[in-house]
């Protein structure tokens, strides 16, 4: 009997997927930085009300990313299952219904953007609404663009998925310094933004060719919708921690306060986003592993310590050196945020956690660890609801929803390797 491949089990193939989650943290930290480098530069050109506004299209484009990566999860779940199964035409398959289904989803969000610019203009205190206009017409792009990652990160094909990050900063950053520079201010970095998706779109899709391999039809589209709706699950609860508090901040704090608190989140944020690059890898080799009958805890165990390694180091620096570097790099007003900086990555390292281990339940098909994290973002929005007061009460509402979210994954751990342990007992004796 043959069996299906198992690459990434081979010591060579180990070495291979090292080597490639390296890669792939390498260029999403280079991305990261050109992105925080951007921001970093928006910062000091323009007002704190401008930079507020600027900071909303991209809290906004997280809100879509999610949706993004309810595709790319599908699209690299089952695409590493048929591959594992020696049937890559499925796969190909699969790819060109999910990007017709993003092409379609992001038709509509874009027109739900443009269409509503003056009310979320009014809703949020932006200076204009033409911004909403331009960053919807880059969002169909956006999405057809993460299917084709879905099917690199399937595929283990991270050096390719590396390229795709940083061209797409390069693009956005480049295009963003020059046109924010020529005098074009919010609109001129929304331009950058959307103009990145399309060029990001356009270098997934020459990458992610299709295998042309044999064809079997057992990937069911029933259970292709069933697992995206328990993606949705982890999503809408990622959507929510991650946004709500710069959503609230906007609506409720004056413009200027607002643009302070934009820049400790998005310091603070860089904690999730190198994070990502460990759930991107963690994510395909658990899929695998499960394919093929083998354990994949250990994968899980290694991928929590390093985000909580890569927190506790953001955490540090931030403490140290974060105010004196915002002070210099966007003005006095700045200078004094160390301390929220680093409160505000320790929150967002166990956000990341908590976020790890539901995705890698994910791939077992497990949704109860995503209903907990919905669960402790919602506590969050309820807190920061209630406790808005000033920065330190929104970090700390986040602090208390992302401490509860830890603690309830820890309990249902325990219980659920109790029963595991009791059924086995029982089994062992009957």
């Amino acid at each position: 009997m043959t069996e299906g491949p198992r690459a990434d089990t081979a010591p060579a193939g180990a070495r291979r997927l090292v080597a490639g989650g390296s890669m792939l943290a390498g260029a999403m930290l280079v991305a990261n930085a050109g992105n925080y480098a951007l921001n970093l530069f928006l910062g000091r050109v323009l007002t704190p009300a401008e930079f507020s506004d600027a900071n909303l299209m991209v809290t906004l484009l997280f809100t879509l990313t999610s949706v993004a990566l309810c595709l790319q999860m599908v699209a690299a779940r089952f695409v590493a299952r048929a591959d594992a199964s020696g049937f890559p035409g499925d796969s190909d398959t699969l790819v060109r219904r999910l990007r017709r289904l993003a092409l379609w989803s992001g038709v509509l969000a874009a027109v739900a953007l443009a269409a509503g610019s003056p009310l979320w203009s009014d809703l949020f205190r932006t200076a204009s609404p033409w911004p909403f206009v331009v960053l919807a017409a880059g969002v169909p792009f956006w999405l057809v663009q993460a299917v084709g990652r879905g099917a690199l990160q399937a595929r283990l094909a991270f050096p390719a998925l590396a390229l795709s990050f940083v061209i797409e900063m390069i693009t956005r950053v480049g295009l963003g310094v020059a046109l924010v520079w020529a005098g074009l201010g919010v609109i001129g970095a929304t331009v950058a933004l959307s103009v990145s998706f399309v060029v990001t779109c356009a270098v997934v899709s020459a990458m992610a060719r299709a295998s042309n391999g044999p064809v079997s039809g057992v990937i069911d589209p029933r259970e292709v919708r069933a697992y995206a709706g328990m993606v949705s699950i982890l999503l809408v609860g990622q959507i929510i921690a991650n946004n709500s508090d710069i959503l609230v901040s906007k609506a409720v704090f004056p413009p200027a306060d607002a643009g302070v608190y934009a820049a400790v989140a998005l310091v603070g944020r860089a904690v999730f986003f190198l994070a990502w690059s460990v759930a991107t890898v963690v994510f395909p080799v658990a899929v695998r592993r499960h394919a093929a009958g083998q354990d994949a805890s250990n994968v899980l165990r290694n991928g929590m310590v390093i985000v909580a390694a890569i927190g506790v180091v953001c955490a540090v620096g931030g403490f140290f050196w974060g105010g004196p570097v915002l002070g210099v790099v966007l003005g006095p007003a700045y200078a004094g945020l160390s301390v929220p900086i680093a409160a505000y990555a320790l929150t967002t390292t166990l956000f990341a956690i908590g976020n790890l281990v539901a995705s890698y339940h994910l791939s077992r098909s497990r949704t109860r660890q995503s209903w907990i994290l919905v669960g402790a973002a919602v506590l969050q929005v309820i807190l920061l609801l209630v406790w808005h007061g000033d920065m330190a009460s929104l970090i700390a509402a986040q602090g208390v929803a992302m401490t509860v979210l830890l603690v309830a994954l820890a309990v249902n751990a325990l219980v659920s390797s109790s029963r595991t342990r009791r059924s086995a007992k029982t089994g062992g004796t009957s």
